[in-house]
Formats: structure tokens, C-alpha cells, sequence
């Protein structure tokens, strides 16, 4: 057993966001069959652009206000506890409602797919 009190903040990423988005990277993947783990720090009202996972992704709301969006809508207003599950390949964003930061805690199965080959891709949700 291991006991992680925080993970590397130092962790180079270079996904794509609305504003200031710091990932607190906790366990690496040894497997492609297991998950990275992350906490996602984004500061108010800072959201990821569109993108998907292979495996899919599970986003646990930690901290603050909460929003997602994936093709059949928005959700706004998200409480700590709210979870997402995004599926494999399914196009989708999240982060901080405006007004507020927000802490989501990121179980992601593979290499994050920031794509601009579909319309619905290729930019960013509004601040």
C-alpha cells in the first residue's frame, strides 16, 4: 500500500482551457488497462476545451461549482460529490461554473484526444 498525501503539481500537461487549469497528477497509468488519476484544479470559471478519452473518463467533483458539457447539453451548478461519466471516445468538457473554482478528481483511461477533425471539437465552451 501506498499513501499519496498529494500528487506532482509539477506535472507538465498540455491539454487545452478556457483560463488557468492546474493537473495535480496522483498515480500514472502503468497499464493501458488502468486509469491515470487526477485532480483537476480550475481556477473560476475555467473549463477544459473539447475532448475524449479512449477508455472514457470518470470526473468526481471534489471542491466548488461544477459545469460539463458533452453533445446533448450543458450542466451547470454541479455540488462536490457530482460525478461524470464520460464514455469511450465521447466528445466532452468540464470545470469551474462561473464565479467559482472547482476541484474535479479525473480517473482517465488513456491518452486524452484533443481533436479538431469534428466541428463539435474544435473549439473551446464559453467563459
Amino acid at each position: 500500500m501506498r499513501v499519496i498525501a498529494e500528487g506532482d503539481k509539477g506535472y507538465v500537461y498540455h491539454g487545452r482551457f478556457t483560463g488557468p487549469v492546474q493537473l495535480e497528477m496522483i498515480v500514472e497509468a502503468r497499464e493501458p488497462t488502468e486509469p491515470d488519476v487526477a485532480r483537476v484544479h480550475s481556477e473560476r470559471g475555467a473549463v477544459t476545451c473539447w475532448h475524449s478519452h479512449p477508455g472514457g473518463q470518470i470526473l468526481v467533483l471534489q471542491s466548488g461549482i461544477g459545469r460539463a458539457g458533452d453533445r446533448s447539453g450543458v450542466h451547470t451548478g454541479l455540488r462536490p460529490g457530482a460525478t461524470i461519466v464520460a464514455e469511450k471516445d465521447e466528445p466532452h468538457w468540464h470545470g469551474a461554473d462561473s464565479g467559482s473554482a472547482a476541484v474535479w478528481l479525473a480517473f482517465t483511461f488513456g491518452v486524452t484526444d484533443w481533436t479538431e477533425d469534428n466541428p463539435l471539437e474544435t473549439g473551446c465552451p464559453p467563459r
